[in-house]
């Protein structure tokens, strides 16, 4: 029995996330699995570093799967590209140990989630930004990210419905930036563009998207300087903003 290791970009817009469910709507998942089928002859499942969520992009997921066939990894590389859908790309695969767990031996992933700040969103970015018309102060909403980084009990930043035992997440890495979204030659009131790029050694439930809205609600003033230490040291999920929308963000990276 073979391990391969697959590196996987998709565009989630039409997808109902990345596990197979019930339902009509299509899995990336379910998607991959079907064309290994195919292309394997055998049926295989293929196991995620976690499950993104309807709607959310990828452009680093990582996933495993064990075979019997002696495929070469290059020869499946291309005939998985032949005949995946345009909005699902397989970038790599490799062998891996045996062993090997897509899930159980990351160590860290890293989200960019994207927001267009002005009165207009160009028509090809729509489906991976959330638009905010109102000023937003992003060196407020840095600064109010620094005070994650580190080990923190993030339960209040968590959607109920996934039972975990251990709420505490370390957050190595957290930015806000702010730029034009094009060139200044060619630029005519779209607004900017903020990125908040995170990672950590795990994630809860919703936590990126609830981290963000939050942001955003300190960003327009909506919550005080000092929002974030007050979640942080009271627990309050009162205090925390709405979740913000799956299309702007994407998984960029996830190391072992």
């Amino acid at each position: 029995m073979r391990t391969l290791k697959l590196t996987i970009a998709y565009d989630g817009t039409r997808y109902a996330g990345w596990q197979v469910q019930p339902g009509s709507k299509p899995t990336i998942q379910g998607v991959l699995q079907d064309a290994l089928r195919r292309i394997l002859g055998e049926r295989v499942s293929v196991l995620g570093s976690g499950r993104t969520d309807a709607g959310v992009h990828a452009v680093g997921q990582v996933a495993h799967l064990r075979t019997r066939a002696s495929m070469a990894p290059e020869r499946l590389f291309l005939a998985l590209n032949h005949l995946l859908p345009p909005d699902i790309a397989v970038r790599d695969v490799r062998e891996a140990p045996e062993q090997f767990h897509a899930q159980f031996d990351a160590v860290s992933k890293r989200y960019r989630y994207r927001l267009v700040n002005g009165p207009i969103v160009l028509p090809f970015e729509r489906p991976y930004v959330q638009q905010i018309r109102a000023p937003l102060n992003a060196r407020l909403m840095q600064r109010e990210a620094a005070v994650l980084r580190g080990r923190h009990d993030m339960a209040p930043f968590q959607r109920t419905g996934r039972p975990v035992r251990d709420t505490r997440r370390t957050i190595s890495d957290i930015s806000v930036r702010r730029q034009a979204c094009l060139p200044s030659d060619i630029r005519g009131g779209q607004g900017s563009l903020i990125t908040i790029e995170i990672e950590a050694d795990g994630f809860l439930y919703m936590m990126v998207r609830i981290i963000v809205g939050t942001l955003i609600n300190i960003g327009r003033g909506y919550r005080p300087p000092g929002t974030i230490a007050r979640i942080l040291r009271t627990r309050d999920k009162r205090l925390v903003g709405p979740t913000a929308p799956a299309r702007g963000l994407m998984l960029l990276q996830v190391r072992y």
